[in-house]
């Protein structure tokens, strides 16, 4: 998908139970739409001229119900739509990392119907265990926080889980192009998997201009897929 694309991308977040810094990916697209350019463009005559780059993006954040839902620290948030009736055709699902204990039937049921509707799947932290507990990544090679690989390979020996900060797998998916599965480890490692997506696909200086610039994130130190030691 290219910058120029007239499609509306949308992008589903399921952050229902999980920790707040694990879905903190989602700034960084959102820096590249067409709201937040309408919102800064005044601010930089180097960010106006990426208005024709900005794109056109509808956000899902789903939830098992509409009332507002938790995520930690302590936080509240009022969902938009419910696992029920959020499409299953999304350009991307971001998920975070619930609790072990979150495993809600209509949340498994949409991860299920969406996977191979929804072209790119980003996940982080155990929020890769939470998609593995729908049956979805049987057979493909994932990650997840590392201090979790342990549990991951003991609740689901049917994936493979891998030692690295992401892993980035082709999945089944029903429409045009390629699908594909981004899981990251903890999330500073979610953070730099989303930040490289964004650069692989969209124009990389309007990703540095309006994305990884002003919220002053730096792409030094280990920012690769694999851990150091």
């Amino acid at each position: 998908m290219t910058s120029s694309s007239p499609k509306k991308l949308r992008i589903g977040v399921m952050l229902e139970a999980v920790q707040l810094s694990d879905i903190l990916g989602i700034d960084i697209l959102g820096n590249l739409s067409k709201d937040y350019m309408s919102q800064v463009k005044d601010l930089q005559p180097a960010y106006a001229a990426f208005e024709s780059h900005a794109i056109d993006m509808e956000f899902f954040y789903i939830a098992t119900t509409l009332e507002p839902g938790f995520m930690t620290p302590g936080l509240h948030f009022v969902p938009t739509v419910t696992y029920e009736d959020c499409p299953r055709d999304l350009d991307i699902v971001l998920i975070g990392g619930p609790l072990l204990s979150h495993r809600p039937e209509q949340a498994a049921r949409f991860m299920r119907e969406a996977w191979p509707k929804t072209r790119v799947w980003l996940t982080t932290c155990i929020g890769s265990m939470w998609l593995a507990s729908s049956g979805v990544l049987d057979g493909l090679k994932c990650t997840t926080n590392r201090e979790c690989l342990g549990l991951a390979r003991k609740m689901h020996p049917e994936v493979e889980w891998l030692d690295q900060r992401w892993v980035i797998q082709d999945k089944v998916f029903e429409g045009e192009s390629k699908g594909e599965l981004w899981t990251a480890g903890g999330a500073g490692a979610g953070i730099h998997m989303v930040a490289t997506y964004c650069l692989e696909n969209f124009d990389r200086k309007f990703v540095k201009t309006l994305a990884l610039g002003p919220l002053e994130f730096r792409l030094d130190g280990n920012v690769s897929q694999f851990y150091l030691a």
